[in-house]
Order: C-alpha cells, then structure tokens, then sequence
C-alpha cells in the first residue's frame, strides 16, 4: 500500500465487530480500515472464523456488536462491493455472458450497456472469446473466472473474496494468483481475500490480518496485522519473501 492510499478516506470501517451463533461467541474486537486498491488477507486455523467475518464485513451477517461502514458511491451504475466465493455459482441457464450481466441488471444500465460492461471484465480474465460458452463447457479455472468477472463488472469499491482459488488445482491455482496480481494494476476495487495458505496471502497482500487467539471462554480476534512491504511484481523471488512468510506462519503458531 502506497502512502497515497492512506491518505484517502477508507471505503471500508469496521470497528468492534462481535459475531457468534445460538449464543457462542466466534469472533470479538474486530477493526479495519480499508483504504482505496489496498489488499488485504485474512488468515487463521480452520474455523477461526475467516469467511464468517468476510460475510459480516460484507453485510451478509448481522453483528452482534459493532459497525460496518461502506460508503456509496454516487453513480448509479456501480455498487458498492460485490464477492466472489470458492465455487463460481454460476447459472447452466445462461451463457457467461449473461452470467456475468447478472449483478448489472438491477443498474440503471441499457442493454448495449450491459453488454459491453459485461465483455470488459471477460476481457481482463482473458475470456473476452468464451462469452457465448455454455458454463459446464468450461474447466474449473474458467468458470471461477468468470465469477471474477461478474464481481468486477459492477465496479465495485470493495471485492469479498472468500478463498476463490482453494477448489482448484495447484497449476490453475498459481496462474489465477497471477492473474489477480495483474488485476490489481488495472481495476480500482479494494479487496478483503480470506485464504488458508499462508504463501497465498504474502504473494498477493498489502496487509495479512491474522486471527486466532481463542479459547473455550474467549473468541477470536486479530493476533496481528503485518505488512507486506515488497513489490508485486517477482514477488515469491524477493528475498524478504521467506521473512513475510515465517512472520505470518510465527503469529498463526502463537495464536493457537
């Protein structure tokens, strides 16, 4: 995150957010601020919480405690986030195409204009040529593209990603890593990503929030938040990786 970025106000506030179900407490004290094209990862041992906080961040989950602010914006042809989860949901009715002009029908948009705010992201997934394609003719890795796709055509300010890559397998999982590294660079979304591969998060975060912590009589909260202070670019190559990655894996360790 560049120090222009903090500068602007966040288009996302969270402050003392509580969650938990019939009762037992699952996640207390949760702040963030997000600021405009920041990344920022959530990580944590399985069932600490991750997806249940993206679901309350997006508005998904009401919390018990706590504030979620995501200002509007003013166009009318825009929304203020939208999600991609771990498996596409795409609709077998509708060509990707259409699936991806899903999120823009409720928008004061034509259909020319929904046609063509549906080809651009296609194009930013490279799948510009697969838009007339039937969902079940296209392979996992596709398919979650498009759900990409459908997530960017509505421009949002925030992009939920909740472990969008974690179903596929590990050859189609690092070319849609890179692929979002280059997404970043050209789309103006800020996005939460919740993972469970440490590797996942320092190669593509600004920020990795890390939570852990609880206990029979204490939920979880955020142990800490760490930057990534290296270039996007080569990234895995950079020599300061492996200590990004050992500082992640070190307050995961301590949070158990």
């Amino acid at each position: 995150m560049t120090a222009s970025q903090t500068t602007l106000p966040p288009v996302l506030r969270a402050r003392g957010i509580r969650l938990g179900f019939s009762g037992t407490p699952v996640l207390a004290g949760i702040d963030l601020d997000l600021h405009p094209r920041e990344f920022v990862a959530v990580v944590g041992a399985s069932g600490v919480g991750k997806s249940t906080l993206l679901r309350a961040l997006a508005g998904l989950l009401a919390p018990q405690e706590g504030t979620v602010e995501i200002p509007e914006g003013r166009a009318r042809d825009t929304r203020a986030w939208s999600m991609v989860f771990q498996a596409p949901r795409l609709f077998p009715w509708r060509r990707v195409s259409a699936n991806v002009e899903l999120g823009l029908e409720g928008l004061a948009l034509s259909r020319a204009e929904r046609r063509r705010r549906a080809l651009e992201p296609l194009a930013l997934v490279g799948l510009e040529e697969l838009a007339e394609r039937w969902p079940h003719t296209l392979s996992g890795g596709q398919q979650q593209r498009v759900g990409i796709a459908r997530a960017l055509a509505v421009r949002p300010r925030v992009l939920f990603m909740d472990e969008p890559f974690s179903a596929l397998d590990a050859i189609t999982r690092r070319r849609l890593q890179q692929e979002l590294v280059d997404l970043r660079r050209r789309t103006e979304a800020a996005i939460v990503f919740v993972t469970h591969d440490i590797e996942e998060a320092v190669l593509l975060a600004d920020r990795v929030m890390v939570l852990g912590g609880q206990t029979a009589d204490r939920p979880a909260g955020v142990v800490e938040t760490l930057d990534i202070p290296l270039p996007l670019d080569d990234r895995r190559d950079h020599p300061g990786f492996a200590d990004c990655l050992q500082a992640v894996e070190r307050h995961i360790g301590a949070a158990h």
